[in-house]
């Protein structure tokens, strides 16, 4: 029995990483998918790699939107009601990272920037979708970090963000129990994204590529007993699992998913963040 049948499924920052994998595989069980994302190019070169492992054009609905500009999230839901009538499942997945350290000339505007897109827009996205949640008893899953509870100086606002991710996934589980809806996070450690992968790129700050790459690796190979990223494959698994109807008894939950690493944790003492 294919998990998500006839189910419609909104996904933000659906065009790469976690967001696309999560979105295949929902739309492979039988969803109907909306992908979101702010890159047209993204969206259409998705979409047809959708197509190619068999989805059909009609369960795939693109919507090019930044959900950072207030008017976005209506838009996308008015969209994705006009072609579905409905929705059941919210997955807030798009997200920045940002590379400052606690001095920086331009920290507010990071800040700004940061919790523009991580939080703002996902409250934003999130309340409007909530009165058809209601309708259908479906359920949210924002994508959080480990970083929301390692606190350290490298890409502090980032952590904060996902900080106030987690304490919103919470407080709103508690809040929309009583209609049948459901609200939870994921929280992955080192997975093998663009937003990872990219992270090396350390304008500003006085780090060589180098240094970082070697920190990282060092990071797998001390803090991760698994020894390894995860793959965005690996952690669209467990959002499908907590929204389908087998999570069915799950809401107000954070899950961790990072091979082991915050029982080995040594980020907040490491030697890059001595420096930064």
């Amino acid at each position: 029995m294919k998990r998500f049948l006839n189910k419609v499924i909104i996904i933000t920052g659906a065009s790469s990483g976690i967001g696309k994998a999560t979105a295949l595989k929902c739309g492979l069980e039988g969803g109907k998918i909306v992908i979101v994302a702010r890159n047209l190019k993204n969206i259409n070169e998705t979409v047809d790699i959708f197509i190619k492992f068999g989805l059909s054009p009609e369960n795939i609905l693109p919507i090019e939107a930044d959900i950072s500009n207030d008017n976005s999230p209506k838009e996308i839901i008015e969209k994705t009601i006009y072609k579905y009538g409905k929705i059941d499942v919210l997955i807030n997945n798009a997200g920045v990272v940002g590379k400052e350290g606690i001095s920086n000339e331009e920290s507010i505007e990071l800040f700004d920037h940061i919790f523009k897109i991580n939080v703002r827009g996902l409250v934003k996205l999130s309340e409007e979708v909530i009165p058809y949640l209601k309708k259908t008893k479906g359920n949210i899953v924002n994508i959080s970090s480990i970083a929301s509870s390692i606190p350290g100086s490298f890409s502090l606002f980032y952590r904060m963000s996902k900080a106030a991710v987690d304490i919103y996934t919470q407080s709103l589980a508690g809040k929309l129990g009583e209609y049948g809806i459901r609200v939870n996070s994921v929280n992955p450690g080192m997975t093998a994204t663009k937003i990872f992968t990219t992270l090396p790129s350390v304008d500003g700050l006085n780090i060589s590529e180098e240094e970082m790459l070697k920190h990282f690796h060092d990071l797998l190979n001390n803090s991760v007993p698994l020894k390894r990223m995860a793959s965005p494959e690996e952690i669209a698994n467990l959002i499908c699992f907590i929204s389908s109807d087998e999570g069915s008894y799950i809401t107000g939950s954070c899950y961790i998913i990072d091979g082991g690493f915050k029982v080995n944790c040594a980020m907040s003492t490491s030697p890059i963040e001595k420096k930064i």
